[in-house]
């Protein structure tokens, strides 16, 4: 989990935390796919342009849970850092620079209902390739200008989740993000 940014390489001004989870969705959705497609569901052309994407991965928890949109991917990060988990921010010495760290977790859910041994092996399937996704991708491929280090990290792994009385197979990870920025008024190294 560490890095920073190059001497002489222009700092953002602020962070940007939206900017980072957009980043980390992004790699999910081009790069997480089982036999060369993706395995979430399509969204609605109204929600596709409601959340900028036409699949079922969300930045947040979604306020009302649709089970037509199975399986889904969402990031969003704790109200309260949990155990294990790190939010916190400082200044990185007396030269203008800042920075702070979050952890998002990815939670897939997948709809077990219709066939249960089809649900399962899609979760493990989609387990697989999100792993792969993750795993490649230190400093969030560049997409997000304010990450200097990323890292993913086990979560809570497979499980089961219910949602109105019905239970959904799921799978959670943890995905580390450093963001890097300069102080207005600070000294560029």
């Amino acid at each position: 989990m560490s890095g920073s940014r190059p001497a002489g390489v222009a700092l953002p001004a602020q962070p940007d935390t939206l900017g980072a989870l957009e980043a980390m969705r992004s790699i999910i959705v081009s790069e997480c796919l089982v036999g060369g497609v993706t395995p979430f569901a399509a969204l609605s052309a109204a929600d596709a342009a409601r959340y900028g994407v036409s699949v079922a991965a969300f930045i947040g928890r979604p306020k009302d849970f649709n089970d037509a949109y199975l399986p889904q991917v969402s990031l969003w990060i704790p109200p309260e850092p949990e155990q294990g988990a790190e939010d916190e921010a400082a200044l990185t010495g007396v030269v203008g620079r800042a920075n702070a760290t979050f952890e998002a977790i990815v939670q897939v859910i997948v709809d077990l209902r219709a066939d249960w041994y089809a649900g399962e092996r899609q979760t493990l399937a989609i387990r697989d390739a999100l792993w792969s996704a993750m795993l490649r991708h230190e400093r969030l491929a560049g997409l997000a200008p304010t990450v200097t280090a990323s890292e993913a990290l086990p979560g809570r792994g497979l499980g089961y989740l219910q949602i109105a009385g019905v239970e959904y197979r799921t799978f959670e990870a943890r995905w580390w993000a450093r963001q890097e920025w300069l102080i207005a008024g600070g000294l560029v190294i």
